[in-house]
């Protein structure tokens, strides 16, 4: 469970090259856009009903049998064979997932926020999650008290503090609600800093041993960094200082505000 732009490509496939564990990438967002228009929605325990699964859903028969079948899929997890999946919409459904899905254990990557606004940024797709349209007013429903100090016609400024907005509110929604899963947090920086010791982690919250070929996907994907958007080849550099050769000092200033109103 991430936001976007986290690194959680790069996790779900350094998840992948364990050989006793699968991890499907973004089943609902990427699947289906019913999730990526209700992204921030909250959906809580008594929103579950056993066979509508959601009062939203009632209209969607073929969208509740997915999600039916995906269910039965992520149950059949075992030592012998660790199945998930990678999501970024679910932060406002936590309470709701909890009896969908009870035995879910939930891995939840940290990025340095400055660096996850910069990557939302550089990839253009702030339109295609919706986030000018879906944060602000949850943002707002939060942090009544935020008044910007930035000037609302500067277009880049006012989609940093949006994306910025967007951090403030999964984070938020994620302390509410992700205590109620066997839960564990993991920083990307401690992936690429010292990666034997995160995945060993990671090895023993899923219950598998810690498999040499992870380390050695690691070692390849921070040799360079390359492809496109969605590429988890990136030097370390890049990904942990990025962020300063695409952040002017206004955009750095509107995401600390955000922060700190959070």
């Amino acid at each position: 469970m991430a936001h976007h732009r986290s690194g959680s490509n790069f996790l779900n496939d350094l998840l992948q090259a364990h050989p006793l564990v699968e991890c499907i990438n973004e089943p609902l967002s990427m699947h289906t856009d019913f999730f990526r228009h209700c992204d921030l929605d909250r959906w809580t325990r008594d929103d579950f009903d056993p066979e509508r699964l959601h009062p939203s859903l009632a209209p969607h028969p073929l969208l509740r049998a997915y999600l039916q079948d995906f269910r039965t899929y992520l149950l059949q997890s075992s030592p012998q064979r660790v199945t998930g999946f990678k999501e970024t919409v679910l932060f406002g459904k936590l309470d709701w997932l909890k009896l969908f899905l009870p035995p879910l254990k939930v891995l939840l990557l940290k990025r340095d926020p400055r660096a996850v606004v910069a990557s939302v940024l550089r990839s253009n797709l702030l339109s295609f999650w919706n986030y000018a349209h879906l944060v602000p007013p949850v943002f707002k429903s939060l942090h009544p008290g935020y008044a910007s100090r930035h000037d609302p016609a500067d277009p880049d400024v006012r989609a940093a503090e949006i994306v910025a907005m967007s951090v403030a509110v999964r984070d938020d929604m994620a302390r509410r609600s992700i205590g109620q899963f066997e839960h564990m947090a993991v920083d990307l920086t401690d992936l690429m800093d010292d990666p034997a010791r995160a995945l060993d982690a990671i090895a023993e919250f899923l219950g598998v041993e810690p498999d040499p070929r992870q380390l050695a996907f690691v070692a390849r994907r921070q040799a360079e960094t390359r492809g496109g958007t969605f590429s988890s080849f990136r030097s370390r550099d890049d990904v942990e200082h990025s962020w300063r050769r695409h952040l002017g000092a206004d955009q750095v200033c509107a995401v600390r505000d955000v922060l700190q109103c959070a």
